[in-house]
């Protein structure tokens, strides 16, 4: 019994040691689950500063251009305003249309920039989604790959994950929204500004055409005025050209003639007493009535003895002091000689007329008769009449000397009017020319206006061309990744499978193994047991060896059932892992065929890619040729345009001109009424003439006394000579003032066009250095793209190393985790036998 009692208790210390064992391997898992959780508490923290720096450094990178992009808009609304209110500073009708056309085309320019700008923001999109995706899939390829046994907190991870990676998918697609948004909105805008342009346009050549319209019918009715008066001065003329004035004219000069003949005829039974002063006198009369039937003679022909007395003096002077005289002190100091000659030869009449009444009275005292006397009364009366009568005549001729003069005139006034006619018929031309200018730039315009729809259907369909390979090229890109995310999520799944199928086995294997040692130790036990038994008392523990065989049987048949049941579970565990590896076996062959499908419909992708790129540069090469065809019909509308303007320069010339020849024709009719006026005055003048030549016979007796007059008369007439000399020279001086007004106006007109030439040039030159900012503007944002790209290929580089480096640290966690597995395994395998043999 102390036998099988110790027995007995040495199998209840096993069982104690047993117990002992599993604590310990219970307590060496939970430290070992301790330490793998610290460790993942690690790789977490570290994977969230990762994902938080990626998403920081997206969002710095998004806001960034975000920034870059809001610059860029406010620039084009700035350029926007700067085009308006240049638009808006120019009121002529000709340059509303050159700036119109050429904001026109500067719109076109700004659309097509911001379709660049648009397309550009749309790949930078694109291209951050690829590099964000890439580094997605990168990244969660990774994991699965370095902590595959660790599956339900790297779900964690990658739930977190996920959502920040929304997050800034979100960021994304609202930035290319409002970016969108923006680039509609400022089409929106510059095709409004297109609208409004147009309507502008189309206002100014209504205006124009308005303008042209009234001054049409203002010129047509005053050329119908002008016309009618021109017929009723022609009728006038016409009416008083019938007159043969020059007749009448020569009667006068006849009855000059005739009056001086009985005047001489009167002084003939004289006593031979005749004065210097009256021969000179009838010298003069006669000469003047011969002046006006011929033609004017100089001075030097009026006077015989005048003429004789100024060549004694010009021989009397000094020459050398006439030589350094001015123009004008000769003509000073000659005057003063001749008025000093005039009153000389007065002072000379007066004394011979003096002597001639003083000898006449001594001859009629000494003869003494009153008939005579009488006679001599009557006869002077006449003779102080006649002189008058002469006088009244000179007069008459001197003021219709102006009718030569007034035919001129009308001369003048005709060819007037054949130089109206020519300008008129040039203006018709002009207009004409002007007419069929205005329908080839219409014609222009249309077909400008049309390859400019046709260039923006075309730009549409490369916009839409351009954005079909981009979703197509997207599309690809997604779907490889998609292809190739589904083969490695297979493959890590697969991986998993067996490592755990592999597990499981290597664990039933073990368990198996420790059933069979434990059997083994307990029917050794048994059998060692039994034998002392057998030995020291047979007799009193058989019942017990039968007893205990029989318990120990029935242990080991519930044991062996217990480890069938294990094995068939374990095989049945195999047979389903069979089934599931031929079932991913299946699956991952389905997607192979699904891959090799879709790498052959990239191909073809690739190929129709390829046909749209050939297309597209057939597209552009049409476009190069129209921009060529558009540049030269640019070129041929500014030509037109320049002739144009050239053409309404010559109108407004020719305008200019037929408003001087309406002055001056308003001036020439003036004079003509006025000359009219005074021929009729004449007329009365001459009637009375011929009334008063009937008394002539009474009032010769009074011509002696109006020889006196007659002299005075003389020197009026010479005065009146200097003063038509002086308005002469007068007229001269304003025409010469006039000539210097005109070349003032034309020196004026010319300051103009170069003022008009330097605007343009300094518009040229802003336009010049605003195009230069925007090229600097556009090279700082390439340099700003690269330095950014630079940026994220360097984070992008860090990111891959700290990647590197957390794969790393979970291959050492994994092959550290393997090493305490095998190290548990051995032992937990070798615990026994160390406790049998603790030495």
């Amino acid at each position: 019994l102390v036998h099988s009692e110790n027995g007995l208790v040495r199998l209840g210390g096993r069982e104690e040691g047993n117990v002992n064992l599993a604590e310990e391997v219970l307590e060496d898992l939970e430290e070992y689950w301790e330490d793998m959780s610290d460790r993942l508490m690690i790789s977490r923290m570290v994977s969230d500063s990762v994902i938080k720096g990626m998403v920081t450094a997206v969002e710095q990178e998004a806001e960034e251009k975000i920034a870059a992009k809001e610059l860029e808009i406010a620039n084009l609304k700035e350029r926007m305003q700067s085009r308006e209110l240049g638009t808006g500073k120019y009121d002529d009708a000709n340059r509303r249309l050159s700036c119109s056309g050429d904001v026109c085309v500067k719109h076109e320019k700004m659309r097509e920039d911001l379709h660049a700008l648009r397309n550009l923001a749309r790949e930078q999109f694109l291209k951050a989604k690829r590099e964000i995706e890439c580094v997605r899939g990168s990244s969660s390829i990774k994991k699965i790959g370095s902590s595959s046994e660790l599956l339900g907190l790297g779900g964690i991870l990658q739930e977190k994950q996920s959502e920040s990676w929304i997050k800034v998918d979100k960021i994304l697609g609202c930035l290319k929204t409002t970016v969108d948004t923006v680039c509609t909105k400022l089409d929106g805008i510059l095709l409004s500004s297109e609208i409004s342009l147009c309507e502008l346009q189309e206002n100014i050549d209504i205006s124009a055409k308005l303008e042209d319209m009234v001054i049409q019918s203002v010129h047509g009715n005053n050329l119908e005025e002008y016309k009618e008066n021109l017929l009723e001065q022609n009728a006038q003329f016409f009416g008083v050209q019938n007159v043969n004035w020059l007749e009448k004219f020569n009667d006068i000069s006849k009855l000059g003639t005739q009056l001086d003949a009985i005047l001489k005829s009167l002084s003939v039974p004289e006593t031979g007493l005749v004065s210097h002063g009256s021969h000179d006198l009838d010298h003069l009369h006669h000469k003047a009535f011969n002046n006006h039937v011929t033609p004017p003679a100089s001075h030097k022909g009026e006077n015989g003895k005048l003429d004789v007395s100024n060549i004694h003096v010009a021989e009397s002077y000094d020459l050398q002091q006439l030589k350094h005289m001015t123009r004008e002190d000769l003509v000073n100091y000659f005057n003063n000689t001749i008025i000093k000659m005039k009153r000389d030869h007065e002072s000379v009449v007066q004394q011979k007329t003096e002597e001639y009444f003083r000898l006449k009275r001594e001859y009629l005292k000494e003869k003494g008769s009153f008939v005579t006397h009488r006679k001599d009364e009557e006869f002077d009366v006449v003779r102080k009449k006649i002189p008058e009568v002469i006088s009244k005549l000179e007069h008459f001729l001197t003021e219709n000397e102006r009718f030569p003069a007034l035919i001129n005139v009308l001369e003048g006034t005709g060819k007037l009017k054949d130089r109206l006619d020519c300008v008129l018929s040039e203006n018709q031309q002009l207009r004409d020319s002007l007419a069929n200018k205005k329908i080839e730039v219409k014609s222009l315009e249309a077909q400008v206006s049309g390859a400019a729809a046709e260039l923006l259907q075309r730009s549409l369909a490369e916009e839409n061309m351009l954005k079909l390979v981009e979703n197509l090229k997207s599309a690809m890109e997604q779907s490889c990744l998609e292809a190739s995310l589904g083969e490695e999520i297979y493959k890590s799944a697969l991986r998993e499978q067996i490592a755990q199928s592999r597990c499981d086995s290597e664990d039933s294997n073990m368990e198996f193994l420790m059933t069979q040692d434990i059997f083994a130790t307990v029917l050794r036990g048994a059998a060692y047991h039994a034998e002392t038994a057998n030995k020291y008392e047979m007799e009193d523990s058989d019942i017990e060896s039968l007893i205990s065989q029989g318990l120990i049987e029935v242990v080991f048949a519930e044991a062996i059932k217990d480890a069938g049941q294990q094995i068939n579970e374990l095989y049945r565990e195999v047979a389903v892992d069979k089934e599931i590896r031929t079932s991913l076996e299946k699956k991952v062959i389905e997607k192979e065929n699904e891959v090799r499908l879709e790498v052959e419909e990239k191909e073809k992708l690739k190929q129709e890619i390829l046909d749209l790129g050939i297309e597209m540069k057939q597209k552009e090469k049409l476009a190069i040729n129209l921009t060529i065809l558009l540049s030269k019909e640019k070129e041929q509308f500014e030509l037109a345009s320049r002739e144009l303007s050239s053409l309404r320069e010559h109108a407004n010339r020719q305008e200019t001109l037929v408003a001087e020849s309406n002055r001056d024709f308003k001036i020439v009719r003036s004079q003509y009424l006025e000359a009219l006026e005074k021929i009729e005055v004449d007329k009365m003048e001459i009637d009375k003439l011929n009334e008063k030549i009937g008394q002539t016979e009474e009032v010769l007796t009074e011509a002696s006394k109006e020889r006196d007059r007659a002299v005075i008369l003389a020197q009026g007439m010479r005065d009146e000579l200097l003063l038509y000399e002086a308005r002469e020279e007068k007229l001269k001086k304003g025409m010469e003032m006039g000539a210097n007004g005109l070349s003032k106006l034309f020196i004026d007109f010319e300051h103009r066009v170069l003022g008009a030439l330097q605007k343009n040039t300094l518009r040229l030159e802003g336009t010049s250095s605003h195009l230069e900012a925007l090229t600097k503007k556009a090279t700082v944002l390439r340099r700003t793209g690269q330095m950014y790209k630079q940026k994220l290929e360097h984070r992008c580089d860090d990111l891959q190393m700290a990647e590197a480096e957390v794969d790393l640290l979970g291959d050492e966690v994994d092959t550290l985790s393997r090493l305490l597995e095998k190290i548990y395994i051995g032992l937990d395998h070798y615990s026994p036998v160390l406790k049998h043999y603790p030495g």
